[in-house]
């Protein structure tokens, strides 16, 4: 019963579109499931590296510890004193997000911020092995905020991506992303993640209506 009421609670938080309070002004938003027993979230407002070593998730209340690391592998990146990871001329910002998993994974939210240098957004994409099989998935993303960039090309722009993993066994998977070109800045990232265990809000609504049911014919008879 606890978990059921945490689930509609994080539902109704994620209905309003409620910014994230670590990173207001991006436009991020909180899932339907953050919150709920079972579920991670890791975020990265302020990186320590811009070249080939991982970053720790920086933002108050991710719970995934060290097993979520975002990596930069482009030698031209580096730390601005803003945290942002830059990666200016001669380079293309090449990113790796990696995630390690306790449980079976049933859905992943992405969001990202960046300034300037957008990414490649037909290039994005997540890679996991289900079954020993290898699966790499590409997605569309949604526009949560956008303004043009100063002095450089492309938009200061916030996106959210959402991936439904409907194959058995996903315990780990990556995220791989590049710039369209140079000066690109990254401004910030979370990554929720809801296992198997969690039941999506059409499952509570279907369990609803087999009990409300189950109650007219039981009253009838």
């Amino acid at each position: 019963m606890d978990i059921q009421k945490s689930f509609f609670a994080a539902a109704l938080v994620a209905a309003t579109l409620i910014p994230n309070a670590s990173a207001g002004t991006n436009g991020f938003y909180a899932p339907y499931f953050r919150g709920v027993t079972g579920t991670e979230v890791a975020g990265w407002d302020r990186f320590s590296s811009g070249y080939n070593v991982a970053n720790q998730p920086d933002m108050s209340g991710f719970n995934t510890g060290t097993r979520a690391t975002l990596t930069q592998l482009d030698p031209v990146g580096a730390v601005l004193g803003s945290g942002n990871i830059y990666v200016g001329v001669g380079g293309t910002a090449n990113f790796n997000l990696h995630y390690a998993s306790l449980q079976p994974i049933a859905q992943i939210s992405f969001q990202i911020r960046t300034l300037g240098t957008e990414i490649d957004y037909s290039g994005l994409r997540l890679n996991y092995v289900s079954q020993s099989k290898s699966v790499s998935l590409g997605g569309t993303p949604t526009t949560l905020a956008i303004s043009p960039a100063q002095g450089f090309p492309g938009n200061n722009i916030s996106l959210a991506y959402t991936w439904n993993i409907t194959d058995p066994g996903v315990n780990d998977f990556t995220l791989n992303f590049k710039a369209t070109g140079e000066h690109l800045s990254l401004d910030a990232i979370t990554l929720d993640v809801m296992p198997t265990t969690v039941p999506e809000p059409g499952t509570w609504a279907l369990a609803g209506l087999g009990l409300a049911a189950w109650a007219i014919v039981t009253r009838r008879r």
